[in-house]
């Protein structure tokens, strides 16, 4: 898939934020802003200055919001806790890390580790949202931690995968390939410490 992808990591004691997406669709349109107060307050002064999107209750609902779920990330430090895809290169991860994983006989419930959670439903053309619950969390943390980049790069063959992978990473590329996998274990490593739920943002 050749889309951007963003994931974000936010405390289970702010859970109550998800129940809020899954049932209001213009709450949802603005989730990935949930990490960032000043960028929802600068979305709302222009909704203020052009009444046409999200509805003014609804940002000023996200942005109280947003204070809780920031005050769970120890000193704010909030890029520990957002992951985006550089590279595009996640499918082609994803393919490697499927095939290592069948190699080793490894059950995981999941063919698609970046993708395959819950839907959460809004009203954009856009971008959708999924998320993973911080079970499902704790469960890709504890599954890519042991696994290092050269055990997966073995499985990559360039002529075989360019057919199968829509945003195949090149080989001159593998190194940049290899920075996002580790970036990519650090991020959910975090989110399992903070006992996090993982939204996926596909735009």
């Amino acid at each position: 898939m050749g889309l951007d992808l963003t994931l974000f990591a936010i405390s289970n004691k702010a859970k109550f934020i998800l129940e809020k997406a899954k049932l209001n669709e213009d709450y949802a349109n603005d989730f990935d802003k949930i990490q960032d107060i000043d960028k929802l307050k600068l979305h709302l002064r222009m909704i203020q200055s052009n009444p046409d999107g999200t509805p003014e209750n609804v940002l000023t609902e996200l942005i109280e919001d947003s204070k809780v779920v920031v005050s769970h990330y120890s000193d704010n430090k909030i890029d520990k806790f957002r992951f985006y895809s550089q590279t595009r290169g996640y499918e082609t991860l994803n393919d490697l890390l499927i095939k290592f994983l069948k190699s080793k006989n490894i059950n995981f419930d999941n063919t698609k580790v970046f993708f395959g959670g819950t839907d959460i439903i809004n009203n954009s053309q856009y971008l959708r949202f999924q998320y993973f619950d911080n079970f499902k969390t704790l469960e890709i943390s504890d599954l890519l931690q042991p696994i290092d980049f050269s055990d997966i790069v073995e499985f990559y063959d360039y002529d075989k995968m360019k057919n199968l992978v829509y945003k195949l990473i090149k080989p001159e590329n593998l190194t940049d390939l290899k920075d996002e996998f580790e970036e990519l274990k650090v991020f959910f490593n975090e989110a399992k410490l903070l006992n996090a739920f993982v939204v996926i943002k596909i735009s």
